[in-house]
């Protein structure tokens, strides 16, 4: 496979179509706004003007988009990579969406005769820049194995988590993991700033025990110096525990700190922070604690 295309340029999006072109392959790429495309046409791809184009002239179309309206859009839409897609072209989309509207994009791709994959991704804007991020899969297991070299240039861990809307449920386990742990480090910053404690020895020492976490070690310093500049916009945490929210009531299953976390997170969103980094939520319990860190 050597003909790859690439829908949607962002924070994630550009640094993995890089990745793919780096390791050599021919990429043709489509994003809303030209200045991302243009970046990656003077790189050597091959900027497109609709997302039917870009279908046309792959082998494996990749969708990184901030919801599933965008997803539809892109793939059922007028002008969209159905009305380009060649008999047995692969769909990927690596978005995080919910395992149900995975399942029925993956329906609406085979009826055209092709096939399709959830690959979401974990990882901050440095690790798709590293092509170092973890890459949870659902689908057919010989179109996972078909499309392997694909993921190797964007990710450093890929696993294949089982049929359509498996990779999509993987994601929604992973934001569990990652808002309660940065809901953890707020608090352990605010206790740490009311005792009087130097914030960044306190994270270097819990870092280095059973307390440690990927959120400590990167975000806490971030919310000691104020920079709340994205890697993971608000936003988006705020549109994935929505998902996730809907996802586990179907389930049948009650998660409190989920629901916690969701009204923060919300909270923080409709102060003005949803462009800015989730580490941004140190505001929120700010605010809750009276006090600044910092």
């Amino acid at each position: 496979m050597e003909r790859v295309g690439f829908i949607g340029l962002g924070l994630m999006g550009k640094p993995m179509a890089k990745n793919l072109l780096r390791h050599g392959f021919k990429l043709a790429v489509f994003n809303r706004s030209k200045g991302p495309m243009e970046e990656l046409a003077s790189l050597g791809a091959t900027a497109c003007s609709s997302s039917k184009e870009v279908a046309e002239s792959s082998e494996c179309v990749i969708t990184m988009l901030p919801d599933e309206k965008a997803v539809e859009q892109v793939l059922l839409g007028r002008g969209g990579v159905l009305e380009g897609l060649a008999p047995g072209c692969v769909v990927v989309d690596m978005s995080t969406v919910s395992p149900g509207f995975s399942r029925e994009m993956a329906r609406r791709v085979e009826e055209k005769g092709g096939e399709m994959l959830d690959a979401p991704v974990s990882g901050s804007t440095m690790a798709a820049e590293q092509g170092a991020l973890t890459i949870m899969v659902g689908g057919k297991p010989e179109i996972f194995e078909k499309i392997r070299p694909v993921f190797e240039a964007m990710g450093k861990n890929i696993y294949y988590m089982g049929g359509a809307g498996m990779g999509s449920f993987t994601k929604l386990c992973n934001q569990v993991a990652v808002s309660l742990n940065l809901l953890g480090v707020c608090e352990t910053l605010m206790v740490a700033a009311k005792a009087g404690l130097d914030l960044r020895k306190v994270i270097e020492v819990i870092s280095t025990g059973a307390g440690g976490s990927w959120q400590l070690s990167n975000l806490g310093p971030r919310m000691v110096m104020r920079d709340f500049r994205p890697g993971f916009k608000v936003k988006h945490l705020r549109k994935d525990l929505r998902i996730l929210r809907e996802t586990t009531e179907s389930l049948g299953l009650c998660l409190p700190g989920v629901a916690l976390v969701s009204e923060l997170v919300k909270t923080l969103d409709e102060m003005g922070h949803g462009e800015n980094g989730t580490q941004a939520l140190v505001e929120v319990l700010e605010k809750l604690c009276n006090i600044r860190i910092g």
